[in-house]
């Protein structure tokens, strides 16, 4: 008997298959292996050649549409003219960045990138490598004031960072109201003080954001030049908020807050920041957290089974905002 077919939520294409299917699309040396590096947002493969290595990004089809990751890739291939230190995407024969492929759950898209050299130091950041990548960032931002496109991605701005975090968080824990009331008061105060703070909407202060950078997401190698990579979260919004995301996840990995704040000092080589900018910093890393919760909402039943999201999940969550 012939059993009907059942909708997929989400697959993991085999890395042999991608080989085949999508990475003869592009200019490289033929692969001996496509191994499934990492699972998140996004499905991430490391591709081996007999010359060098590069990274396959299989898009999850629920988190991104096409123009989203198009001008993500845009913006990464426009960085690496402009010599900024970026593993960038690589252009398949006919000239485009993406491969769709036919999932179970529909259409997803491929993009290959450079390897960044070197190797992430995450919680082993020391000061000189936050320093580091804080005059990275800066130059980006600089960078960034010329990148121009029409196309488009959520800003990273209120309704964004804030109200579509609630509504995802909210969908979860509706049997907690009294602890969805206290994030939603956070939340009104966190707009008030932005509110109150009137960043402008204009360079340098305002325009294209990283939106994750930390020290997992950039490669150092032993001369300490660093390749930053993963672009996912990026779009418009104040460029605090960078320094904001980069301090919300150096808090998570407990590193040290001397560390933490030279990121600053090297940022400022590079652009000194107003007074209100600053300012917000600690506004902008209780906005970071509130988002991060979001996105982990959102990829519920996805990436995160159900089962993940427990009361000890919020409960922890809520009591590092507290300390915030």
């Amino acid at each position: 008997m012939t059993q009907p077919s059942i909708p997929v939520i989400h697959s993991i294409p085999d890395g042999a298959a991608l080989i085949t299917t999508v990475l003869h699309e592009y200019p490289i040396p033929q692969p001996h292996s496509c191994k499934l590096y990492k699972r998140g947002l996004n499905d991430t493969y490391l591709v081996e050649t007999e010359e060098e290595n590069y990274i396959l990004r299989v898009y999850r089809r629920s988190w991104r549409n096409k123009q989203e990751i198009d001008f993500e890739l845009a913006l990464l291939a426009f960085l690496h003219e402009q010599k900024q230190p970026v593993a960038y995407p690589i252009t398949r024969n006919d000239g485009e960045f993406t491969t769709g492929i036919l999932a179970p759950e529909g259409i997803r898209y491929a993009a290959l990138f450079t390897y960044a050299l070197g190797h992430a130091v995450s919680e082993n950041l020391d000061s000189k490598q936050s320093y580091i990548l804080g005059q990275a960032l800066a130059r980006i931002h600089q960078k960034l004031d010329n990148f121009k496109t029409r196309l488009t991605r959520p800003d990273l701005k209120n309704e964004y960072l804030l109200d579509w975090s609630i509504a995802r968080i909210r969908y979860l824990y509706k049997h907690r109201k009294n602890e969805i009331e206290y994030l939603q008061q956070n939340i009104n105060k966190i707009k008030t003080q932005f509110a109150v703070l009137n960043l402008p909407l204009s360079s340098p202060e305002y325009g294209i954001c990283i939106g994750d950078v930390h020290s997992g997401n950039a490669h150092f190698t032993k001369q300490n030049k660093p390749t930053l990579f993963d672009f996912d979260q990026c779009g418009y919004g104040w460029r605090a908020f960078d320094i904001a995301k980069f301090l919300h996840a150096s808090l998570r990995m407990k590193i040290d807050v001397a560390v933490r704040n030279i990121f600053i000092e090297g940022y400022q080589t590079v652009r000194k920041l107003s007074e209100n900018e600053i300012t917000s910093i600690p506004i902008f890393i209780q906005a970071a957290h509130i988002w991060v919760m979001g996105i982990s909402a959102n990829a519920g039943e996805d990436i995160l089974p159900y089962g993940w999201f427990t009361d000890d999940w919020l409960d922890a969550r809520l009591a590092m905002l507290r300390n915030l």
